[in-house]
């Protein structure tokens, strides 16, 4: 009896030291032994090597955040949490791998209960063929619910055509990351795409902006028009916190933008659409003279015409965002730009998931509609 007593004793001890070590180990040399252990047929590049788009700011606390760590003390604790996830941000490189294999380490492995985990906390990656930037495969993020060691690996392709190709890998939209590697073929070319000098798209809004509910990042709707338009997109969308709060119009201001697109109705009550919104693009128009501001409206959520309270809501904003577009433009306000939200997402009641947040159907009937006046508008300043 004693005897096995001590045995098991001898076990516990054992599982709590092994316990103990395994926690204590940093999160990247767990990923990096991780990447050590992977099949000798692949080269592995860090993710850090290559420019990351999406990112307005270099002062980042976190090398894949979205604001830096300056602002946090001037903004909602909310809002400087969501900028830890990385929606929007995405490498350019080309190689004439045959096959892509992606490790990416988790900050948070999140879950949310109307949105499917490809989006979530998966990566998405799209190859430039004949016609423009096509879809080549995503990475599944793996059922690791009740483990500590959040690393993902997944073969996005393979079975492609030899040569070199231009690829564009998204990260997750609403988790972070805290390490990434891509994987090609060993002794295959790698290198990054080389940049346009073109001015970014700075999208401010929602839980809508910043992706909910695509199956995958790539599908957000600054993502579609990014590969649309051919402009880096910077995706400043804090879900149920874009609020048009005044340090951002300020930070705004600093990233070298040819177009801000201020789309934060849906967070906002119909009583604070007015005075929040020429406070902010007062404040934002100070500080950057000339670039052009597009003003969005609240698109019609699809259950507004039976649900006369969300209908009346949604009017009342959109009516309340027209008096502050005109009493902008009264004050001598320029540059200034408004968008409808008739026709955005289409007349068939079928763009959302919930009523209010988008599928892919609905991202890209708004990124069509959006696309069609953020072109009228760079017409203008080329």
């Amino acid at each position: 009896m004693n005897r096995h007593l001590l045995t098991i004793g001898k076990y516990l001890l054992v599982l709590f030291l092994f316990t103990i070590t395994s926690a204590s180990t940093p999160k990247t040399t767990q990923l990096k032994k991780v990447v050590a252990a992977a099949d000798e047929q692949t080269d592995w590049h860090n993710l850090r090597r290559l420019k990351i788009n999406g990112q307005g700011w270099k002062d980042l606390e976190h090398p894949y955040d979205r604001l830096p760590g300056r602002i946090k003390s001037e903004i909602p604790g909310a809002v400087w949490n969501l900028s830890h996830n990385s929606a929007g941000l995405n490498v350019r490189f080309t190689s004439n791998t045959q096959r892509i294999r992606v490790k990416w380490y988790l900050r948070y492995d999140n879950n949310l209960s109307h949105m499917a985990a490809t989006a979530v906390k998966g990566v998405d990656l799209y190859v430039k063929g004949p016609k423009g930037w096509a879809w080549a495969g995503v990475g599944k993020p793996a059922n690791k619910a009740n483990e500590k060691i959040k690393i993902n690996d997944e073969l996005l392709v393979s079975n492609m055509t030899a040569g070199a190709k231009d690829f564009l890998l998204y990260l997750p939209l609403y988790d972070g990351v805290d390490s990434v590697f891509i994987g090609v073929d060993k002794g295959a070319t790698f290198a990054p795409v080389p940049e346009e000098n073109l001015k970014k798209i700075v999208f401010y809004g929602t839980s809508i902006t910043q992706g909910a509910c695509a199956t995958r990042a790539g599908m957000a709707y600054p993502a579609i028009l990014g590969r649309t338009l051919n402009r880096e997109t910077i995706n400043l969308g804090f879900s149920g916190n874009g609020k048009l709060d005044l340090p951002l119009a300020r930070l705004l201001a600093e990233v070298d933008a040819g177009l801000y697109v201020l789309d934060c109705l849906p967070n906002l009550q119909p009583e604070d659409v007015t005075p929040k919104t020429e406070a902010f693009v007062k404040e934002l128009r100070n500080r950057k003279p000339g670039t052009p501001i597009l003003l969005v409206e609240n698109i019609l959520y699809d259950h507004a015409w039976i649900d006369t309270r969300v209908g009346k809501l949604v009017k009342d904003k959109n009516i309340n965002l027209q008096v502050a577009y005109k009493n902008l433009k009264a004050a001598g306000i320029k540059d200034l730009y408004y968008l409808e939200n008739k026709n955005l997402t289409g007349p068939d009641g079928e763009n959302t998931v919930d009523g209010v947040h988008l599928t892919d159907l609905g991202f890209s009937r708004l990124a069509d509609g959006m696309a069609k006046a953020i072109s009228k508008i760079q017409k203008k300043y080329k």
